[in-house]
């Protein structure tokens, strides 16, 4: 039987004092355990071994585990609008600036609309005549000099001119456009004297109220999560982690991401975000 590499064979040939460290520094190596030097004997040449590497748990700073799963959130407002022009017109004013608060009703931007205006006082006046006509033949039936038909159709004159004001009234409300509900400005896109087209973006109003996180989750999920299921999260902007709650979970699965659309709220309400931030939620891998 050969022996040339057996353990006996192999310590047979190191000089008796070093077997007794050379053994215990094989033991080590072969158990994996921490020996970053070890002296044979005076004089020896020193023996390195590595130290097996230890990933260190999750912590305040928002480092993994490794048996952690993280997936990206993104905060949203609880109200928003993009506001757009009603139609084609020239910018007169625009009455706030980026980060502004402004309270619902409050006027944003005003364009120029000289000629609505004029049309509107010929839609009163036409009215007006409207109903001195209609007047005037009440007037004339009661002494049988009208007709019923031209009572009927001086009436009808008369709610046709009224119409036509509230239609012209109605374009003139959309001269100067207002915040829809209580906010601050997150974007203008307009200046004063730019024309814009209907339809064009011309102001951004995030509401006041507390930020949401959209969570885009594994469908497997699906098994554990459920509203008020309360989650981590770490915001990329701050670095600081934030408790949440499931608030909503989407009724349907996308069946090309195979991911699932998740609505949270922050514990506390989350006072130094602002929508747009991004960041990740750290669940415990299942």
């Amino acid at each position: 039987m050969n022996t040339d590499h057996a353990p006996g064979h192999v310590l047979g040939r190191i000089p008796s004092r070093w077997r007794t460290c050379t053994a215990c520094a094989v033991l080590a190596l072969a158990l994996g355990y921490g020996m970053p030097t070890l002296s044979l004997a005076q004089g020896a040449v020193p023996v390195q071994v590595p130290v097996p590497v230890q990933i260190a748990p999750g912590d305040a700073a928002g480092r993994l585990r490794a048996t952690d799963i993280e997936v990206r959130l993104l905060v949203v407002a609880d109200q928003e609008s993009a506001m757009s022009a009603p139609a084609a017109a020239r910018v007169s004013a625009v009455e706030v600036r980026l980060g502004d608060a402004v309270a619902a009703g409050r006027p944003l931007v005003r364009f120029e609309c000289a000629e609505v205006e004029a049309r509107r006082e010929a839609a009163v006046a036409e009215a007006s005549a409207a109903r001195l006509q209609h007047e005037a033949k009440l007037r004339l039936q009661g002494l049988q000099s009208a007709a019923e038909i031209e009572v009927a159709l001086a009436a009808a004159a008369v709610d046709r001119a009224q119409a036509q004001t509230r239609v012209i009234e109605a374009q003139l409300a959309q001269c100067v456009v207002r915040a829809p509900f209580d906010g601050r400005v997150a974007r203008i896109h307009v200046r004063p004297g730019q024309s814009v087209t209907a339809g064009a973006p011309i102001i951004d109003v995030v509401g006041s109220g507390a930020v949401r996180a959209r969570v885009n989750a594994p469908s497997r999920w699906l098994a554990w999560i459920k509203p008020g299921e309360r989650l981590d999260a770490v915001i990329d902007e701050t670095g600081r982690r934030h408790a949440m709650r499931v608030a909503r979970v989407a009724g349907r699965v996308d069946a090309v991401s195979q991911t699932i659309e998740l609505e949270t709220t922050f514990e506390g309400g989350g006072a130094d975000l602002l929508p747009g931030m991004s960041g990740r939620v750290v669940v415990p891998r299942r």
